[in-house]
């Protein structure tokens, strides 16, 4: 059962497959192949594609696949590529992975002044506050975006003025966080990407207002960070290539 489960997955690793071609694919009856498309369906395994009768990895599957990060010990990895932000800019650096709906801290490095206390290690903030956890959202395919949105309830309005803010990643290569997730409080936040270009974190820094909001080179800081992150994990591409 679980082979069959993975061959499915692996069919779907490059795409959305109809219940056909799956079918083909793993070579297994019609019949099967739909039994097991239903009950990963159920888990959100693979979940329904962009057009009727297609099927695409699903969320949980993506969360499975970054078994490859976790290996690395990706808070080891990266922690001193917050501890460089932080002492470059004297400002609170996080880093962050993707749980559901949510982007979970595993690493923080407290900055001079003023305590944040909005986002802690093992703490978690839904993918649509902040810049981290927005930072990974706008980097993800949008369907795979369009199905957090419809979790954590995101509709009319508020989903219009939350993809104009995830818009600004594609603009400028990071998310800004104006006091969407603590008032007087701003950070730059970019995504990181894993060796198959999939979303497997981010790195953000953030503090009051003032040392935040207009800092061009915080912006450079927190851009290039991402990249050297991501090269750090086995990414080999751009921007534009990554999902």
């Amino acid at each position: 059962m679980l082979d069959k489960a993975n061959a499915i997955l692996t069919a779907l690793e490059h795409g959305e497959r109809s219940a056909n071609e799956v079918s083909e694919q793993i070579n297994e009856p019609i019949s099967t192949t739909y039994r097991l498309i239903r009950t990963l369906l159920s888990l959100d395994w693979i979940s329904h594609g962009s057009a009727r009768g297609l099927y695409r990895v699903g969320l949980q599957a993506m969360a499975a696949g970054s078994a490859f990060v976790d290996t690395l010990d990706v808070r080891e990895l990266l922690s001193p590529l917050l501890l460089h932000i932080r002492d470059e800019t004297l400002l609170t650096s996080y880093l962050c992975l993707p749980s559901g709906t949510h982007g979970v801290c595993i690493e923080r490095h407290a900055g001079h002044g003023v305590r944040l206390l909005a986002l802690t290690v093992g703490g978690s903030m839904p993918m649509s506050s902040g810049s981290g956890p927005a930072a990974m959202l706008a980097a993800m395919p949008p369907q795979d975006a369009d199905e957090i949105m419809d979790k954590l309830g995101i509709r009319g309005v508020q989903r219009t003025a939350l993809r104009q803010r995830l818009d600004g990643y594609h603009e400028r290569g990071y998310i800004v966080s104006d006091g969407d997730a603590t008032r007087g409080v701003a950070s730059f936040g970019a995504p990181i990407f894993d060796h198959e270009g999939r979303v497997a974190g981010s790195v953000s820094a953030g503090g009051l207002r003032d040392s935040v909001i207009g800092n061009a080179s915080l912006a450079d800081l927190i851009i290039e960070t991402s990249r050297y992150g991501s090269e750090l994990l086995g990414w080999k591409g751009t921007d534009a290539q990554a999902h």
